[in-house]
């Protein structure tokens, strides 16, 4: 859906909503140099871009680079699939390995991936021996990627923050102004002027109810909750969350409660509030406070919806209420 520009003399001002991602993404943009249509053109572009690069990394569709890679085990990547798993990494090193991009066998096996087309879920290997972040090595002279004992990719956990940033990227290197891109949550707000900054609700865990306002200006943020994507586990009756113990090797029982990280960058915060629900509350905050320019509001811990935790510098960006 396409919004309309101000007056003459005031800049234009667009907005678009479109499916991708398993989600909806939304684009706000401003510009006093661009007309509406070289700003809707551009605006376009960025979707454009978007969807590229769902079709590289999606691990729903049978012909997405990432699952050609997952089906041969060693392959030169195109330099976009690269980057991602390297972010991957970097981030699984930065969680002692609960961020775990090679975890699908272990969801496949808990009744995950309901949606997979039945040719693609066959091919997840039944076994565990491929988790472990040690099992993809990437030779940095090439894009080769090799994939050993079988592990295969989901990236699902950064792909969407890698996308919002690469399309914040696109639209600013354009000459966009005051850049809002949402994907379902996964979020970049651009720098404003005038000091203005955006307003983002961290809500109650699994309800509409707004518990906080955070006030951000070229930053990401990204929120996990164990609420989002769930299964009943047979036999128990519990039920199980989409996020994963890698060190354990199980998925992790449900709670109320989600972790809502702030970054530099949206593959960072995605990846971070997926990582840091598998660790834990403290382990989280521990993390969040010895890494420059990372925050994390922990909401629900511990089964109360209502308990909040932060990071050291966490209530400095929430708007005062």
């Amino acid at each position: 859906m396409m919004s309309g520009c101000s007056g003459e003399t005031g800049p234009s001002r667009l907005s678009r909503t479109s499916a991708l991602m398993g989600t909806f993404v939304e684009a706000k943009v401003s510009s006093r140099d661009l007309g509406r249509k070289d700003l809707k053109k551009m605006l376009d572009g960025s979707f454009d871009l978007a969807a590229g690069l769902e079709k590289k990394l999606s691990a729903f569709d049978p012909a997405s680079e990432v699952n050609e890679l997952n089906v041969s085990g060693d392959m030169e990547v195109s330099t976009a699939l690269f980057a991602v798993i390297k972010r991957a990494k970097d981030i699984s090193r930065m969680t002692g390995g609960e961020f775990d991009p090679t975890v699908a066998p272990l969801l496949k096996k808990e009744g995950f991936y309901r949606d997979m087309p039945g040719e693609l879920l066959s091919r997840i290997p039944e076994g565990d021996k491929g988790v472990g972040i040690n099992n993809i090595e990437m030779d940095p002279g090439t894009t080769r990627i090799v994939l050993r004992n079988g592990a295969w990719l989901d990236l699902s956990g950064i792909a969407k923050g890698y996308i919002v940033d690469r399309m914040s990227s696109y639209l600013k290197h354009g000459g966009a102004e005051d850049i809002l891109v949402n994907a379902g949550g996964d979020i970049y707000c651009g720098e404003r002027e005038n000091g203005r900054k955006w307003r983002i609700g961290i809500r109650k865990p699994g309800e509409e109810e707004v518990l906080s306002v955070l006030e951000l200006s070229g930053r990401a943020v990204a929120t996990s909750g164990d609420y989002e994507n769930v299964v009943i586990e047979n036999g128990t009756g519990r039920v199980m969350s989409h996020i994963v113990d890698p060190s354990g090797r199980e998925v992790l029982a449900k709670l109320p409660s989600s972790f809502t990280v702030m970054a530099p960058d949206c593959a960072t915060a995605d990846a971070l509030a997926t990582g840091m629900m598998a660790m834990g509350a403290e382990k989280a905050l521990k993390l969040a406070d010895r890494t420059k320019g990372v925050e994390v509001i922990i909401v629900g811990t511990k089964g109360d919806p209502d308990k909040m935790m932060f990071s050291s510098g966490a209530k400095e960006q929430m708007a005062e209420r």
